[in-house]
């Protein structure tokens, strides 16, 4: 072995290996850096790596054969007599040898994880989706009755054929809202099937009189725009499951899609068949895809109805469960309130049939909210596994991912349920959450823009373009306008009354921010977004007892709420109880006053800066000095903007350490990026940056931005 190395090293093997590692090196760091600006796809970077890696061995024979000299590439000559006695091996060359195998290992390592990677995520995000030879997209059959109230009706038997053929393991299905995208447009079936990727289209239409129905459906070939197959089914209202399967069963013989495992007794199961109890499902379906205040409330009633007609409709339960959960994100009820009624109907749903991918997604969400994080992961793989053309379960467990953190996995989850419902104006919301929450802003507007394309009357959308404009952008003003257009789309969602209340603050309109107070307290008094409002109100143009009431107030709701905590620290501080300010935060953050504290992305930095004043005060400098520092090493993990932003929390860090001039090029870096929200609660009314108050060039900014406020409200 020793001669071998001696003979590698005379015809510099080891000086080729480093030079092709150097640039190897170089080539990958050229190609990172130029990804994101070009848009080259992972899979080609890891192509990269693997033609690098794959070509070593080679780049090592050429240097055993070749020596690359001034006169050009020349063969190497064989050893020669002398050279035996200068090529003994020395404990550097050792430590070269090392060295290489370092930087190769440093290089492979990212292509060995890459690979995992990948693989991991084609488990997770795989679904039928890839390399099926047929694809089909179900377009809204349209309401031929004199009742226009039956397009319910309709839908329902368009979607739930949708359903029966995404069962189906060899077929490939455009979602729901995709396909319903076309609804009355009269696009051309070449340009539906080519923004949907499908090859073939199942159209038709429905006549309702009475009791008798017509149903006429047709399967048409995208590629050339004849029929495959079309029939008409003249029956009773009660035969509708049947039509329903007779169509799908000629849809899969036109296109000889072969049946695996059990798509034959998928193909043939009805949710119930109860015609009465269905018609009020497909009430609830309807009303909840509208996605407001008023329709999520009429959909509960439908799915009550439905499970109140058929106690064995398993789908119902499910599609009460999700109404509940959506009242709970649109701010409607309380998290509490969201888990009891949405528990039991869940219960009984997968009592009925515990193999329903809807179900166990729905699942995954309540067991998220019960901040079960490994059992509704378990949930969420479950119902892709059950339903991989489910694309509620890859949106939920994405946003759920997202939630604690791993925000790139919940991209790589979205953009699949986007593959398979590209024109859910949801899905692409939901994606520019994902932007939003990465840094990426520019992009998370031009998908919120993307939203209002598909869908101008989309309310969601309007209310993240404004949190851009008001927290990223620095622009207000345009985040009033945009949050007042959502509230006209969704005049009942108290949430953006509360929003409106709080950017008005901002903009020092009281009286209008008061008004928008008024609405939120109307229609949600007892929520504990409603009392922080109230007690922002209360800070801008309230006395003291007015504040210290409605801290109080929130308290009672949520005891542990940092603004309100901060109320009751700066009265007990003002009082010269220093140890029960200390007391109070010991009590709601334990972790806080534990023998070690580290910093990290999931520290509590807010809380435990607020605390820092309370221990400075009590004396317990050292202690306030190990929760800054591990403060200040959280806010490296993190933007200053955005959802995940920190705001100005660095400017509080350096002003409770005494560090005036870092704490006010903090603030003076934090403004010139865009940083306005809370901006007068945060700089007037905010006692942890009680030593910045008298300083000029501290005082000389706020009025900069008591200036630039009156521009913008001018402006509205």
């Amino acid at each position: 072995m020793k001669a071998f190395l001696r003979e590698a090293r005379r015809r510099k093997v080891f000086r080729m290996a480093a030079l092709y590692i150097v640039a190897a090196w170089a080539m990958i760091q050229v190609a990172g850096e130029a990804s994101e600006a070009f848009g080259v796809s992972a899979a080609a970077l890891r192509s990269l790596w693997l033609v690098l890696l794959l070509c070593f061995p080679l780049a090592l024979v050429f240097g055993w054969y070749y020596d690359i000299t001034p006169r050009g590439i020349v063969r190497t000559p064989p050893a020669g007599p002398t050279d035996d006695g200068n090529l003994a091996l020395t404990r550097s060359d050792y430590l070269i040898l090392a060295a290489l195998l370092a930087v190769a290992s440093m290089i492979a390592y990212p292509l060995v994880g890459n690979f995992v990677g990948s693989r991991i995520e084609e488990q997770v995000t795989a679904g039928p989706t890839e390399s099926l030879p047929h694809s089909i997209a179900v377009l809204p059959f349209v309401n031929m009755s004199a009742d226009s109230e039956n397009e319910y009706f309709c839908d329902g038997i368009s979607e739930e054929l949708l359903n029966k053929l995404a069962q189906l393991s060899g077929l490939k299905v455009a979602a729901r809202t995709s396909s319903f995208h076309f609804r009355g447009k009269n696009a051309p079936v070449q340009e539906i099937a080519a923004q949907l990727g499908v090859t073939t289209i199942l159209e038709g239409s429905v006549r309702r009189i009475g009791n008798k129905i017509r149903v006429t459906a047709q399967l048409i070939d995208a590629a050339d725009g004849y029929h495959l197959w079309s029939a008409n089914f003249d029956r009773e209202l009660g035969d509708i499951f049947v039509i329903q399967d007779e169509i799908a069963e000629q849809v899969v013989g036109s296109l000889q899609v072969t049946l695996l495992g059990d798509d034959a007794t998928r193909l043939s199961r009805h949710p119930t068949d109860n015609v009465e109890a269905y018609n009020a499902y497909l009430l609830g379906r309807h009303r909840i895809g509208q996605r407001t205040s008023a329709s999520l409330q009429e959909a509960v009633t439908y799915f009550d109805k439905a499970v109140d007609l058929d106690p064995e409709f398993a789908l119902a339960y499910v599609g009460l469960a999700d109404a509940y959960n959506l009242l709970g994100w649109w701010g409607t009820l309380s998290s509490e309130e969201v888990v009891a009624r949405v528990e039991p109907a869940l219960e009984r749903a997968l009592a009925l049939d515990d193999r329903s991918g809807e179900a166990q997604a729905t699942l995954g969400l309540l067991l998220w909210r019960k901040q079960d994080v490994g059992a509704a992961d378990a949930a969420f793989r479950r119902a892709i596994a059950l339903n991989p053309s489910y694309v509620d379960a890859y949106e939920r467990y994405g946003q759920m991912l997202r939630w604690f953190g791993r925000r790139e996995e919940a991209l790589v989850l979205h953009r699949k349920a986007l593959e398979l419902d590209p024109l859910s104006t949801s899905l692409n919301m939901t994606l520019a959450e994902d932007y939003h929450e990465l840094g990426r802003f520019e992009e998370a507007l031009r998908q919120c823009q993307r939203v209002v394309e598909i869908d101008p009357d989309f309310p969601r959308a309007y209310t993240l373009m404004a949190d851009l404009y008001w927290e990223v952008f620095g622009d207000v003003a345009a985040g009033a306008r945009w949050l007042q257009k959502a509230a006209e789309l969704d005049p009942g969602n108290p949430n953006h009354a509360r929003w409106l209340a709080m950017i008005y603050l901002d903009l020092g309109d009281a009286d209008t921010a008061r008004s928008w107070l008024d609405i939120a307290v109307a229609a949600a008094p007892d929520q504990a977004q409603t009392r922080l409002t109230q007690l922002l109100y209360a800070h801008y143009s309230g006395g003291e007892a007015d504040v210290m009431a409605a801290a109080r107030a929130l308290l009672l709701l949520v005891p542990d709420n940092s603004w309100g905590l901060a109320v009751l620290r700066d009265a007990d501080l003002d009082a010269g109880r220093s140890d029960l300010a200390v007391r109070r935060y010991q009590q709601a953050y334990p972790d806080l006053f534990a023998n070690s504290v580290a910093g990290g992305e999931g520290f509590d930095y807010g809380h435990a800066i607020d605390a820092s004043l309370a221990l400075i005060e009590a004396g317990d400098d050292h202690r306030a000095q190990m929760l800054l520092d591990a403060s200040l090493a959280s806010l490296e993990t993190r933007p200053r903007l955005g959802y995940a932003g920190f705001g100005i929390s660095d400017v509080e860090v350096y002003a409770l350490r005494g560090d005036k001039s870092a704490a006010l090029s903090a603030l003076r870096e934090a403004i010139d990026t865009g940083w306005r929200s809370f901006w007068w609660m945060s700089l007037k009314r905010n006692r942890n940056l009680a030593s910045l108050h008298n300083d000029p060039t501290y005082r000389g900014m706020v009025r900069e931005l008591e200036a630039e406020m009156i521009d913008q409200r001018a402006r509205l």
